[in-house]
């Protein structure tokens, strides 16, 4: 660049000295020395202005040479970097760029701000708060400490007809009818000192004798159902101490307020083993459940006549009580085991805590086996001819099926009682049990259930039971307000075993037909 500026600026002094030496060269001297020296200023500066202009444009020229040459860098790279975003979004951010780092951050995050959410709710006075979530709550700022409360009412009209004089009194009344409660309750729960320690309890006003083991069954008491205290080990293991429905029987595992007809079967009266005390260890995977319980016994099936005389009943021992709970050390046996296994062949955990299956739920299918084994004490007290070493097992399997709309459950169930007494060595029982249901409408919902079975010796009833029930539920708001209505038939004889006052059907020993008419009104909150 140096060298090419140097050569246009001589090119003007040339022609400059070529200029003043041309009368030199013998050229005609016809102008004078000054018009010559004007002349040859003027054409240096012409030259002079040309090589200035002509220098300039070579230096526009490779600007715009280096320019282009930058501006086809840059598209180069800027091409590179695009190709590279390109396969970064193609590779690393599709739909499962949520990676469990990922997840894990935004995790500590959220509970970050729930933290500080916490500490801002404490600001504004003890940090408790209250209010309704499918249930009324009080709890603490920092989420330790839960009360959930909640209660039911069960309002009732019966009507039964039957229409033979099994008494033979002159003043027989084929038609009995009425309005009770079967219970009302109130039940409180939740979780103290963190979320792995939770209890449950319920009391309120409901039979003395449910079971209708005393023929009490229509007197009611205050009394007190579940209460136990449960502590949560890992994910899948927990303990459960202190009253509690026996893991059994599904109809026992389902709570009152979530069956389907008014009343559960007579068959789950008599053979379900119903409440007891003791001690529950749960198992629970993501499709398999195990539960392990060690109690006092059950009540339902023969606890009752092992302490009290079966014709005196109450009258004759009124220190007996047939309703749990009982003195650890007084009603219980020496020793009760009950096991039961559940299979989640589909669905969720929680749509199998009630036989409905409303139309929009998940379809479920549910297997469930079970176990039960009791020994009464040695020294049992001689009542009814003496007990030397009474023994009573039972086994049971049942299904439910939930179809978006509709259910079905079905149910066996064989006990056999040992040595209940000298002049009865060995009864058993053998029962079975199907429930159907459909929705007609979103909240109507239509069902059916048919029972039979009973004892094998006809010195306890024999095996005549067989009743067929019809009904409709009208859930008005869930199983949170109801109306259930059913009529039931029975085909055969009902005897004094199977028989329960409560739920409205009365012995019938002559195998006549008996006719039952229930209605319930159902409010829980």
């Amino acid at each position: 660049m140096l060298q090419s500026n140097a050569i246009l600026w001589m090119s003007p002094l040339q022609g400059f000295l070529g200029y003043a030496i041309l009368p030199m060269k013998g050229l005609r001297m016809d102008r004078s020395p000054k018009q010559r020296i004007a002349m040859a200023l003027a054409y240096t500066s012409v030259l002079a202005c040309t090589a200035i202009v002509t220098a300039q444009s070579g230096g526009f020229e490779e600007q715009l040479r280096e320019l282009h040459l930058s501006l086809d860098e840059a598209s180069l790279a800027n091409a590179a970097v695009r190709l590279e975003l390109d396969e970064a979004r193609d590779t690393h951010y599709n739909d499962t760029w949520l990676d469990e780092e990922r997840a894990a951050s935004m995790m500590s995050l959220v509970q970050d701000v729930l933290a500080d959410s916490n500490q801002r709710v404490n600001l504004y006075g003890d940090g408790t708060m209250m209010g309704w979530n499918d249930g009324f709550h009080l709890s603490s700022g920092d989420g330790q400490f839960r009360l959930n409360i909640g209660g039911l009412l069960q309002m009732q009209f019966m009507a039964r007809w039957q229409g033979v004089n099994s008494t033979n009194s002159a003043n027989y009344d084929e038609w009995r009818y009425g309005v009770g409660s079967s219970k009302t309750q109130l039940n409180f729960g939740g979780h103290a000192f963190g979320r792995g320690l939770s209890y449950y309890f319920e009391l309120g006003w409901g039979s003395a004798d449910p079971y209708d083991l005393t023929n009490q069954g229509g007197f009611f008491i205050p009394r007190m159902w579940d209460a136990w205290v449960a502590f949560q080990l890992n994910t899948e293991t927990s303990i459960k101490v202190g009253q509690f429905s026996l893991p059994f029987t599904k109809e026992a595992l389902i709570r009152a307020p979530y069956q389907m007809a008014v009343y559960s079967t007579l068959v789950e009266y008599r053979l379900g083993l119903e409440q007891s005390q003791g001690v529950e260890v749960n198992w629970n995977s993501d499709h398999r459940k195990f539960t392990l319980a060690l109690s006092d016994g059950s009540p339902a099936l023969f606890q009752g006549p092992l302490w009290a005389n079966w014709g005196a009943g109450l009258a004759a021992n009124p220190a007996w009580n047939p309703t749990p709970p009982w003195p650890a050390l007084q009603q219980d046996t020496m020793y009760a085991v009950t096991l039961r296994h559940e299979w989640k062949v589909l669905g969720d955990w929680n749509q199998f805590k009630q036989f409905t299956s409303p139309p929009g739920s998940e379809r479920g299918v549910l297997i469930g086996v079970a176990g039960h084994r009791q020994n009464n004490e040695l020294n049992s007290p001689d009542a009814i001819g003496g007990f030397p070493n009474g023994v009573f097992w039972g086994v049971t399997g049942d299904v439910m099926m939930q179809f978006d709309g509709a259910s079905l459950f079905g149910s066996v169930i064989y006990e056999r009682v040992l040595d209940i007494s000298r002049a009865l060595p060995r009864v058993n029982l053998l029962t079975y049990v199907v429930q159907g249901s459909t929705y007609i409408t979103n909240q109507t919902e239509l069902f059916a259930r048919w029972e039979s079975g009973g004892p094998d010796r006809e010195i306890v009833g024999g095996d005549h039971l067989q009743i067929l029930t019809f009904g409709v539920n009208h859930y008005m708001d869930g199983q949170d307000l109801k109306l259930t209505t059913d009529i039931g038939y029975s085909f055969g004889e009902i005897s004094a075993t199977m028989a329960n006052i409560e739920a409205g059907w009365t012995a019938d020993s002559r195998r006549r037909d008996q006719f039952l008419l229930r209605s319930q009104l159902q409010l829980m909150f």
